[in-house]
């Protein structure tokens, strides 16, 4: 896959299916897997992709994404996920920041840990993703106990730790977090 955008007829069909996208061509799927390990190839060898990369893929002209025999446009996709997901946009302004720095990501431990950290150049299932993200918006609050589990989390998999921050301008800051109590 290039940077470059494709044109919207050479995009791979994926299909909105409840809370997760389809690609159900097995070679698209293998594809979009290959090419920086997008979504979960299945036991029937489609690909389901989290509305996270979907829309990074729709935004890059890589797939295009189908509900009821209509093409959605960027802005409905983002409603739609934005509808069904709470914090999407947050997460979402992570996960792109990270895959257009070179990073591979899989899906985190828990509801605040959202994204395992692959090194660039990673493999999947070869390499250990050796960093947790915990995406929180700017301005919004965390309790220590909830903050406290999480480095606790990070520390017993033997993963460092970052908060990623998202301002109300949608720049992302990460702060490295290793202990809160001694």
């Amino acid at each position: 896959m290039s940077s470059q955008k494709k044109k919207s007829s050479d995009a791979i069909t994926a299909v909105l299916a409840g809370k997760e996208i389809i690609v159900h061509d097995h070679q698209d799927a293998r594809i979009i897997y290959d090419n920086g390990y997008y979504g979960s190839l299945q036991k029937d060898k489609t690909l389901s992709l989290y509305f996270d990369e979907a829309l990074h893929l729709l935004e890059r002209g890589v797939i295009k994404i189908m509900a009821q025999k209509k093409t959605l446009t960027l802005s409905e996709c983002t409603k739609i996920f934005t509808e069904n997901m709470d914090g999407f946009w947050k997460d979402y302004l992570v996960y792109k920041d990270l895959r257009n720095r070179g990073y591979i990501l899989g899906r985190g431990m828990s509801k605040l840990v959202k994204y395992r950290l692959y090194p660039r150049g990673a493999k999947i299932g070869q390499d250990v993703a050796k960093t947790m993200i915990c995406p929180l918006s700017e301005g919004k609050s965390i309790n220590l106990e909830e903050l406290d589990e999480i480095i606790t989390q990070a520390q017993s998999a033997k993963k460092k730790l970052l908060i990623a921050c998202v301002d109300r301008l949608g720049d992302v800051s990460y702060y490295e977090l290793q202990t809160l109590f001694s």
